[in-house]
């Protein structure tokens, strides 16, 4: 991974640490896009979207699948998403997208299937950057 990604999500880690993320995503929208969902709470047609099977291109590398992240955390999940998504404006493409954040979202969902409930917003921001810090785009 570049130097300069490399310090962009360290100061973005640092950022997780120490500010009020709460605050600074109070105006965020929820994220959808690259066949991935976030929101505070599901609905009928939400999870039926979740179990259509997900876009198709032949450049991907994981098995496409909609993920639908359903956490009371949505906004700084959303707010999160959106920074990684400038750290990583010059990596990703129209296939690798669906990759990425995928990637990202299985990650936090991992998570909240692991804490059941009982999830940290730090952690679970945390969680999400050091999956970010793994890939390789």
């Amino acid at each position: 991974m570049d130097t300069n990604i490399q310090e962009m999500l360290n100061r973005l880690e640092e950022q997780v640490k120490s500010e009020d993320i709460s605050g600074k995503a109070a105006s965020t929208l929820d994220w959808a896009g690259a066949d991935v969902i976030i929101k505070k709470s599901t609905n009928p047609e939400l999870e039926e979207w979740a179990l259509k099977g997900g876009l198709v291109l032949g450049f991907q590398n994981k098995a496409p699948k909609r993920r639908l992240v359903i956490t009371k955390y949505s906004k700084e999940l959303s707010w999160l998403f959106e920074q990684l998504k400038h750290v990583f404006s010059h990596k990703i493409d129209y296939a690798s997208k669906y990759d990425f954040y995928g990637s990202l979202a299985e990650s936090a969902i991992n998570y909240l299937n692991t804490k059941e409930g009982d999830e940290d917003l730090r952690d679970l921001l945390l969680t999400v950057i050091a999956t970010a810090k793994g890939l390789v785009l």
